[in-house]
């Protein structure tokens, strides 16, 4: 099973310049875990997750800072055709939730969550069970 088919749905993306509360807003309406943050080339250079907000709470940061003083930068990413196991190794080894997808151009496609992989992993050994 390749990446690309854990993907469910459109991925989120802003801009680093919207505020902590406009990046929450969105992740509320579209129901989703992170944020992407992309440059105009449509390029990941950053991503802002629900424990990064919850800890600019904590940390008292002003609401309307911009997205970029909370994001993660540089975030991981794997390519679209990348094989799952691939995705299960860099999830495990940097200890993260969620993970970009791009295309070989480097351009954002979705975003999958541990949840995905290891919804995706438990339908794997389900079905090698059967054979």
């Amino acid at each position: 099973m390749i990446v690309s088919q854990l993907i469910t749905k459109k991925p989120v993306i802003a801009s680093k310049d919207i505020s902590i509360r406009e990046a929450a807003k969105i992740m509320k309406k579209e129901e989703v875990g992170s944020l992407v943050i992309v440059d105009k080339d449509y390029k990941a250079i950053g991503i802002v997750t629900e424990r990064d907000l919850l800890y600019a709470i904590a940390d008292e940061i002003p609401l309307d800072k911009p997205v970029s003083e909370i994001m993660s930068q540089n975030p991981v990413t794997i390519e679209e055709n990348s094989d799952i196991s691939e995705a299960v190794a860099l999830m495990t080894s940097r200890e993260i939730r969620h993970l970009i997808v791009v295309d070989h151009d480097g351009k954002v496609k979705g975003v999958i969550s541990i949840r995905d992989v290891a919804r995706a992993v438990g339908a794997i050994a389900l079905d090698l069970a059967f054979w």
